[in-house]
C-alpha cells in the first residue's frame, strides 16, 4: 500500500472489517447459553469455559505472533487469522456435536490473537501520522463488533429457529473482510514484511519499564472490564432491575465503550497532557465502581455509560501507545505480543476472581468494591507513560 490518502482510505477500511471480527464470536455465545445447556446438557462450569479457553489461547498465542509472521508475512498472517475466524464461526452450525463448541472456541481465541496481534504494528508503519485516530477507530469497531454480536444472535436464532445457525451465521463478517484484505493486501505476495524477523521469547521488551508500565495497565484494565462484563447483568437482576430493564442498560454500557474507544484516542493524540485525560479515565471508572456497588439506583444509566466509557477509552488509549512507543513495526509487534500475553492470561482471571468474592461474602457491594480498588491500581502504572517515551 502507498500513503496517499485513497490507500489510507483503504487501510483503515480494511482495518475496520477486520476489527469487527475480534469480538463477535465470544460475545454471541453467552446471549444462547440457555438454548446451548437446554440441547447438550452441559453445566454452568462448562459454559463458563467457552468464555475463559479463548481468552487464555489469546493470550498463550500472542506470544508467538511474531515469529508466525516472520514466517509467513504480517499482511498474510492476518489473512489467515480471518480464515481461522470464519471456520471457527461456521463450524458452529454443528454445536450439538461433541467436541465441535470446544475447538470452535479454541480456533476463535487464536484467530484473534493472531489479527489482533498485528494490528497495532500494521497501524504504526502504515499510518504513522494518525495512530490516535485509526486505534479511536479499529477499537471502536471491535467493541461494535462485540455488541452486535451479544445484541443480535438472539434475534438471529429467532429467525433461523436454530441457535447454531445464529451462531454460525457469524462467519458472514468474518469471510467479508477475509475476501476485502485478500484483494486489498494480496497476501499470495512472495516475501516478508519489511522489518519483521524470527522472534524469540527472549527477544521481547521484558527489561523495559515502560513496556512492563504499558502491559500492566492494560492487564489491570482488562480484570476490571473482564470482572464486570461477566456479573453487571447478574447483579442488576438481582438488585431490583427486572430482565428487560437490565438488558438496555447493559446494551447502553456495551454503546458507551463504541465511544470511549473512538473518542479518546483520537481526542488525545496530539495533546500535550494525555497523561492527565488517562488518570481521568482511572478516577472515572473507579468512582462509577463504587457507586454502582453502593448504590445501583443512583443514576444508573448515566453509571454505566461513564463507566464503560472511561474503561474502553482508557484501554484504547493503551492500545495506541503499542504503536506508538516502538520505534518500528517490527518492534510494535514485539511489544504487543508481551502485552497481549500477560494482559489475556490476566484478564481470563477477572470473572473467576468477582465470581470467587461473590461466593465467599455473598455481597455485590464487595465485588464491585474490590474491583474498585484494582481498577485504582491503574494509576501507578501510567506515570512512566510519557509522551514520546520509545521502548527500548
Amino acid at each position: 500500500m502507498t500513503t496517499a490518502t485513497t490507500s489510507r482510505w483503504v487501510v483503515l477500511t480494511a482495518l475496520g472489517l477486520v476489527a469487527i471480527n475480534l469480538r463477535t464470536l465470544l460475545t454471541s455465545i453467552p446471549a444462547v447459553t440457555v438454548d446451548i445447556q437446554a440441547d447438550t446438557g452441559w453445566s454452568d462450569v462448562s459454559i463458563g469455559l467457552l468464555t475463559t479457553v479463548p481468552v487464555v489461547f489469546m493470550g498463550a498465542v500472542a506470544l508467538i505472533v511474531p515469529t508466525i509472521a516472520a514466517r509467513f508475512g504480517r499482511t498474510q498472517t492476518v489473512w489467515l487469522a480471518l480464515a481461522v475466524l470464519a471456520i471457527a464461526a461456521g463450524i458452529r452450525l454443528w454445536s450439538t456435536v461433541p467436541g465441535v463448541l470446544p475447538l470452535s472456541v479454541v480456533l476463535a481465541g487464536t484467530g484473534i490473537a493472531l489479527a489482533s496481534g498485528l494490528v497495532p504494528s500494521i497501524v504504526r508503519e502504515q499510518l504513522p501520522d494518525a495512530i490516535g485516530a485509526s486505534t479511536g477507530l479499529w477499537t471502536s469497531v471491535m467493541f461494535a463488533g462485540a455488541t452486535l454480536g451479544a445484541a443480535l444472535t438472539v434475534p438471529l436464532a429467532q429467525l433461523t429457529g436454530s441457535w447454531q445457525a445464529a451462531l454460525a451465521l457469524w462467519a458472514v463478517p468474518a469471510t467479508i473482510a477475509f475476501l476485502a484484505w485478500a484483494i486489498v493486501e494480496r497476501p499470495w505476495r512472495r516475501g516478508r514484511d519489511a522489518g519483521m524477523s524470527r522472534v524469540r521469547l527472549s527477544s521481547l521488551p521484558w527489561r523495559s519499564p515502560i513496556a512492563w508500565a504499558l502491559t500492566a495497565y492494560m492487564a489491570i484494565n482488562s480484570v476490571v472490564f473482564y470482572g464486570a462484563v461477566a456479573w453487571i447483568a447478574p447483579s442488576l437482576d438481582e438488585r431490583g432491575w427486572n430482565a428487560e430493564e437490565s438488558g438496555w442498560l447493559f446494551g447502553l454500557f456495551a454503546f458507551s465503550q463504541i465511544v470511549g474507544g473512538f473518542a479518546l484516542p483520537w481526542l488525545t493524540q496530539n495533546m500535550p497532557g494525555r497523561r492527565v485525560v488517562w488518570v481521568l479515565t482511572v478516577v472515572v471508572t473507579t468512582a462509577c465502581l463504587v457507586i454502582f456497588a453502593v448504590d445501583p439506583t443512583l443514576a444508573t444509566p448515566l453509571t454505566l455509560f461513564l463507566f464503560g466509557a472511561s474503561n474502553a477509552g482508557g484501554f484504547a488509549m493503551s492500545l495506541g501507545m503499542l504503536s506508538e512507543f516502538a520505534p518500528n513495526g517490527a518492534a510494535s509487534a514485539r511489544l504487543t505480543a508481551m502485552a497481549f500475553t500477560v494482559t489475556y492470561l490476566v484478564a481470563a482471571l477477572g470473572p473467576t476472581l468477582a465470581g470467587a468474592i461473590l461466593q465467599v461474602f455473598n455481597s455485590w457491594v464487595t465485588v464491585f468494591l474490590v474491583l474498585a480498588v484494582i481498577a485504582l491500581a491503574q494509576l501507578a502504572t501510567i506515570v512512566p507513560l510519557r509522551k514520546g517515551s520509545v521502548i527500548g
